[in-house]
């Protein structure tokens, strides 16, 4: 038998299992295209592919693949399904920001054969690119952009808490904080979820990795300008001026206006008056109904800061003010509040809690200062490791390896939180996270860690139970109802959708029952 001609410099190397060398008479070899037919070979079918221009008779590259030499460039080969563009690749979208890295080992043109075919569908897997296994486990994730300044900011103050990147704008969900879809009768849980049970552990279906862009979290959101700044000033002014006070317009301004109108307000006021807004609210109104206008009247990063001070000053300090703060900030929320404790107490808020706190408690505090995964990233893999490696930290051993619990709690995305709480009792002893840590640990640390679980859980829930503790028993906590409210405004909707599911009744109407006079209307007028 003859041996097959050799290939030409360019072409298709033979493919493994492919068809047999081609006998004589056959077509020979190719030289960037299909030549004419000898004679006696077939004649051309009627109907089939209609020949290219300056290769008469030859076959066409199908359509989608990349172009052969010496034809007109074609669309790029779009990435498949599940599987991030190519770099480089002509027409591919750029990266996101915040998206997945791109994979390595993704489809390189072959060697020697400049856009050559990628591997048909039916091939095995080119060499070095091995088949996934879930999602593999993440190297790290990509730093978060900076967050620009809020427009309108309080005066003589850098900006209010910058948007967060990724924040969700345009959220269309039947219960804030479910993903698209759910069905959840607490915001904030897994599609098909319902509201837990006290005393049975419930087992959701896992979300394994996806960006949730429409999907609503108890995090701090700028919002836009609706209401005539100008007008709202001229009537605070005239609501304040001469013998007594309007409070009725100071509560339907200042009670329904979003943290950016209020900021504006301020700025506008002194522009039209000369005078501090503040200054006149204290001038003219007392106690707690003074204390929420001016706090609504205070930006919200310089809050934060105050009353962490104010949780350290004197005698013993008010941990449950800590871990609601430093739990629930995000990472560009927390940097501008150590920045201002810093400017305004010359000190360094980490030296601060460090002197005032110790032990396992100390160490906690210390992690949730430092930036946290923010991404929206679940790895189903890293979140069984971790369910594992938190279970031989504490009820799999004599003793409890804190260091464990509070790196992996600290540093993970609330997400990835979720779903490691979510994991826990499909394993060992087959109860859940929270209950875990309330018999390995006791005081501060149990709270703090406790605080973490339940945020990602159900972030509006988490909000939902400090307003029911602040009006629960004799006497209410005044100052955690205030702080709270004013801090919900952006997701107060999902509040009191929590509120009213953990709780039978309405956060309204336990405020109308534990407020009253000019303070309780403010209150119940901001969540209405």
């Amino acid at each position: 038998m003859s041996q097959p001609p050799p290939q030409q410099p360019g072409a298709y190397p033979p493919q493994q299992g492919g068809y047999p060398p081609q006998q004589p008479g056959a077509y020979p070899p190719q030289q960037g295209g299909y030549p004419p037919q000898q004679q006696g070979a077939y004649p051309p079918q009627q109907g089939g592919y209609p020949p290219q221009q300056g290769a008469p008779g030859a076959y066409p590259p199908q359509q989608g693949y990349p172009p052969q030499q010496g034809y007109p460039p074609q669309q790029g080969y779009p990435p498949q399904q599940g599987y991030p563009p190519q770099q480089g690749a002509p027409g591919a979208y750029p990266p996101q920001q915040g998206a997945y890295p791109p994979q390595q080992g993704g489809y390189p043109p072959q060697q020697g054969a400049p856009g050559a075919y990628p591997p048909q569908q039916g091939y095995p897997p080119q060499q070095g690119y091995p088949p996934q296994q879930g999602y593999p486990p993440q190297q790290g994730y990509p730093p978060q952009q900076g967050y620009p300044p809020q427009q309108g900011a309080y005066p003589g103050a850098p900006g209010a808490y910058p948007p967060q990147a990724g924040a969700y704008p345009g959220a269309a969900a039947a219960v804030p904080g479910a993903y698209p879809g759910a069905v959840a009768a607490v915001p904030g849980a897994y599609p098909g979820a319902v509201a837990p049970v006290p005393g049975v552990v419930g087992v959701a279906p896992a979300v394994a990795v996806g960006i949730p862009s429409a999907t609503l979290f108890a995090f701090f959101q700028p919002m836009a300008i609706l209401h005539d700044i100008a007008r709202d000033a001229e009537h605070l002014r005239k609501a304040m001026k001469g013998i007594g006070t309007d409070e009725r317009t100071l509560i339907d301004i200042l009670g329904n206006r979003n943290w950016e109108e209020r900021a504006a307000i301020v700025i506008k006021f002194q522009q039209m008056y000369g005078k501090d807004l503040v200054k006149e609210i204290k001038s003219e109104t007392s106690g707690n109904f003074e204390k929420a206008l001016v706090d609504l009247c205070t930006e919200p990063s310089i809050y934060d800061t105050e009353t962490l001070h104010e949780a350290m000053a004197g005698a013993g300090t008010n941990e449950n003010v800590l871990i609601e703060i430093l739990v629930t900030r995000n990472n560009a929320q927390k940097q501008r509040i150590i920045s201002l404790y810093h400017t305004l107490h010359k000190r360094s808020l980490e030296s601060r809690i460090g002197s005032e706190v110790s032990g396992d408690f100390k160490r906690l505090l210390e992690h949730l200062l430092k930036p946290r995964d923010e991404s929206f990233v679940i790895d189903p893999i890293q979140a069984r490791k971790d369910a594992d490696d938190l279970y031989y930290a504490g009820e799999g051993k004599i003793g409890t390896d804190e260091k464990v619990f509070i790196n992996i709690l600290t540093s993970r995305n609330f997400y990835q939180i979720r779903e490691i709480a979510r994991i826990y009792p499909t394993l060992h002893k087959h109860h859940s996270l929270e209950k875990a840590i309330e018999s390995e640990f006791s005081g501060s640390i149990k709270t703090g860690l406790l605080a973490i679980v339940a945020f990602a859980q159900n972030s509006f829930a988490y909000f939902a139970a400090i307003l029911n503790k602040a009006m629960a028993g004799m006497g209410t906590n005044d100052n955690k109802l205030i702080r709270t409210i004013i801090y919900c405004i952006p997701f107060m909707a999902g509040v009191k959708t929590a509120y009213q599911s953990c709780f039978g009744k309405s956060l309204h109407h336990h405020i109308s029952n534990d407020c009253s006079g000019d303070y309780g209307k403010l209150l119940k007028e901001i969540v209405k």
